[in-house]
């Protein structure tokens, strides 16, 4: 397949559980899908430079995916909410105390062109260790429509031959819609 540049603008279709036998689109989004990185450093500094740093270290990065998604289905509202849902029956419950790491699953983001889906995967953006922390913003007016704020927190993999990667951008040629 050939590469292919970043596409510029444009909307994109998140797959969270890629490479697992339930991955699917998780629905449609209304803002922005933001893929945010940022890496820390600590200043080291001495009385003789006054308050400016005469040097710096790297303290490590945290990497995050906001998406608002709206117009859920019930079964994909649950599972960003990590609930079962029974009948149309979603509980809204307090967590606490779980690994998400262990709970986490790959996501990948593709953009979308003339309302299709990339097909390649030159363009893909591949986390694999993400976990949504789901939010509700359910407004209820005549303007604002009901968005549901998921924030996918990224984790340094652990997995042998992928230490300390969050995933990549652009993917194998041979990676397929749902990597199954």
């Amino acid at each position: 397949m050939p590469t292919a540049p970043m596409l510029d603008k444009g909307p994109a279709e998140i797959v969270w559980g890629y490479g697992h036998s339930g991955a699917a689109y998780l629905g449609h989004t209304l803002g922005d899908i933001k893929v945010v990185m940022e890496t820390l450093s600590s200043d080291i500094n001495e009385d003789q430079a006054g308050t400016a740093a005469v040097d710096a270290v790297l303290t490590g990065s945290t990497f995050t995916i906001e998406v608002p998604l709206t117009r859920l289905s019930v079964t994909e509202l649950a599972r960003v909410l990590n609930t079962v849902a029974s009948g149309c029956v979603i509980p809204i419950e307090n967590q606490i105390g779980c690994s998400l790491y262990a709970l986490s699953e790959d996501l990948v983001i593709k953009p979308l062109c003339g309302n299709e889906v990339s097909t390649n995967p030159c363009e893909w953006v591949h986390l694999y260790h993400t976990y949504p922390i789901a939010g509700l913003d359910l407004t209820y007016n005549l303007d604002t429509q009901r968005i549901f704020p998921v924030k996918f927190k990224v984790f340094v993999s652990q997995e042998s031959g992928y230490e300390g990667l969050f995933g990549t951008i652009g993917m194998d040629a041979a990676a397929t819609e749902f990597g199954i």
